[in-house]
């Protein structure tokens, strides 16, 4: 049964998105270190935890322990705090997803995290704040920052809240709060790194859809680096020559695939935007014609 089960698992992960692959090993990530705590314990040593080799601490100790600055996001405090996250991961990823690709939702949770990092560093050093940081918050932060960036009057809907409002508005409240833990100094570090997080995930957005994602670039060329590691072989290729026409006939490349699907779908969300004011009589043929094609 429990194979059973351990399958299935794996099914569900291996047909998932990316935000359900992020939940996945954050998941995995924290019961293993609570499982690792547990046995560093037993056999006595009570004065170290992972936490104090995987967890962001200061600016000093990332000198020898650099790793720190990625590692930190994929930690969780206790099971509340990974499972509040998760649950903001999932829908804020699901909204992501609805606009970008999987890959694109990679680039932003990986670096929003180092950048939250970063300025819980910068914060610390300067304010002599010590504390341990660990979370994915600064990712997610990233994520729905850039939706925000790209779409700020996207209509979203809250649970007990009978219409709908602009996504930016929910901003708004985070920034606010967040901004209030600083001056009051409740969880002072957590908060920085949040801003941190929504800083660049907004910032990027808008180098994104000019179609200059170089650090989606930077990752994809790490990864084509390992697959072409993994795929050596002693077997000797030869070039189909049939194929050069067809490999000639791709029209575009990332950058110019995602720079026109942005467009497109500023284009609609505008059209979208004079129906709900003038309505539908009010657009004109060409208008009419681009809504009928995509909807299709």
């Amino acid at each position: 049964m429990a194979k059973n089960i351990v399958d299935e698992l794996k099914i569900k992960y291996s047909s998932g998105d990316s935000v359900i692959k992020l939940i996945y090993i954050n998941v995995v990530i924290f019961f293993t270190l609570l499982i690792v705590d547990f046995l560093i314990k037993t056999i006595g040593l009570t004065y170290y935890t992972t936490t104090d080799f995987f967890a962001l601490a200061s600016a000093q100790e990332l000198i020898y322990k650099p790793w720190q600055l990625f590692t930190y996001s994929w930690l969780h405090g206790s099971l509340l705090h990974l499972i509040m996250n998760m649950i903001f991961l999932y829908f804020v990823g699901q909204l992501f997803l609805q606009q970008f690709q999987n890959k694109n939702l990679i680039t932003f949770y990986i670096f929003g995290g180092i950048v939250g990092g970063l300025f819980f560093i910068l914060f610390q050093s300067v304010f002599n704040y010590y504390h341990l940081l660990v979370g994915a918050s600064a990712s997610i932060y990233a994520l729905f920052f850039a939706l925000i960036s790209y779409n700020p009057k996207m209509p979203v809907r809250l649970m007990f809240v009978p219409s709908s409002f602009p996504l930016q508005y929910v901003g708004y409240l985070f920034i606010a709060f967040d901004v209030y833990n600083i001056i009051i100094n409740n969880n002072a570090g957590g908060s920085i790194s949040h801003l941190g997080g929504a800083f660049f995930g907004y910032l990027y957005m808008k180098q994104f859809e000019k179609g200059n994602d170089f650090l989606g670039n930077f990752i994809f060329k790490i990864e084509n680096l390992f697959k072409k590691t993994e795929n050596k072989s002693t077997f000797k290729t030869y070039k189909n020559k049939s194929s050069d026409f067809s490999s000639t006939s791709v029209p575009k490349n990332d950058y110019d695939y995602n720079h026109q699907k942005i467009e497109k779908q500023k284009k609609i969300d505008n059209i979208l935007d004079k129906i709900s004011r003038s309505g539908y009589e009010s657009l004109s043929k060409e208008e009419k014609d681009f809504l009928f094609k995509e909807g299709r």
